[in-house]
């Protein structure tokens, strides 16, 4: 059990540094929320958080059931106390914080969507794939995000190749080229209209993208 506790605490830990990053970056509440929800179209296309939830309600939720002392570490993984938070049997009350600044409850939704797929991908630089998201608002939108969910709930050695040419930690040749061609049909798939030369100079322009 201690081990499972220090391996939820580390995942805790770690996606934690990612909504710090983008509360930091100063963004108008608006912008953090399309951010937010792009972050949580990744857990959501793997079947984890329901896809009526946005990013704000997942923050409240987590907010209200720690307040009550449900709190990740008496769970047997994180993706076990995010299935249990998502049901309305355990006292969620909408109205509870509604005088809450949304900032708070769409940080701490960044936060769950982060944790929850760090856990899914462990071996995968998740929380630097995540934390890019506030200096590269134009990647992390909810149409982009949506279909890289799905390579993350259909293919994970697609969505592998993907996180790891965005975070720079693609080196080999054969990966970064598999990268840019899975990110070129994404490219086609949110703008069926857009030209192969335009569509190229947006995927080579995500390559190791900088925090």
């Amino acid at each position: 059990m201690g081990l499972i506790l220090g391996a939820i605490g580390a995942i805790v830990t770690a996606a934690v540094t990612v909504s710090k990053a983008l509360a930091v970056v100063g963004l108008a509440v608006q912008g953090l929320k399309v951010i937010g929800n792009a972050i949580a179209s990744i857990a959501k296309a793997l079947g984890i958080i329901k896809p009526e939830r946005d990013v704000e309600e997942i923050g409240d939720r987590a907010l209200q059931a720690e307040e009550k002392g449900m709190t990740p570490d008496k769970y047997s993984s994180y993706e076990a106390w995010v299935k249990d938070i998502e049901k309305d049997d355990w006292g969620y009350d909408p109205e509870k914080n509604k005088d809450m600044a949304p900032e708070k409850k769409v940080l701490k939704g960044v936060e769950v969507s982060t944790a929850v797929t760090m856990e899914r991908f462990p071996d995968l630089p998740v929380q630097e794939f995540f934390s890019l998201a506030g200096k590269n608002p134009e990647f992390f939108t909810v149409e982009r995000m949506d279909e890289i969910g799905k390579l993350a709930g259909t293919d994970s050695e697609a969505f592998g190749k993907v996180v790891n040419y965005v975070t720079g930690a693609a080196k080999d040749h054969t990966t970064v080229d598999s990268a840019s061609d899975i990110l070129m049909d994404i490219e086609k798939a949110i703008d069926p209209g857009v030209s192969d030369n335009i569509a190229y100079d947006k995927v080579a322009g995500y390559k190791g993208m900088k925090c």
